[in-house]
């Protein structure tokens, strides 16, 4: 028997129990990038959604279609889990994104 602390919990488990346990903290670290891709794709989406519309109104400035136009271009520029990590970078005390790519003109 082994015994693992899980979310702060103690709990003895068999050696199949750890092998199986083993196997599934491998399969969720290594669909990291996948999950923060994901994450950065929904904060991108709300972003767009909040200004579309500036484009329905035809209030949109020239700064304002670059900014959407690198928002949507986000998963072609950004294509590794240290530039994912960039993109969801907050700030400690206020919790903002920091990574200009957020930064509506």
């Amino acid at each position: 028997m082994t015994t693992v602390n899980i979310n702060g919990v103690s709990r003895d488990m068999t050696v199949e129990e750890q092998a199986e346990f083993d196997t599934q903290q491998t399969a969720w670290n290594s669909k990291s990038a996948e999950r923060k891709l994901a994450e950065i794709r929904k904060i991108r989406n709300q972003k767009l959604q909040e200004t579309d519309w500036l484009v329905t109104s035809e209030q949109i400035t020239d700064a304002e279609k670059t900014w959407r136009e690198n928002l949507r271009k986000i998963p072609q520029d950004y294509t590794t889990e240290s530039q994912y990590d960039e993109l969801l970078a907050r700030d400690p005390s206020t919790k903002e994104l920091t990574h200009s790519v957020w930064s509506k003109p």
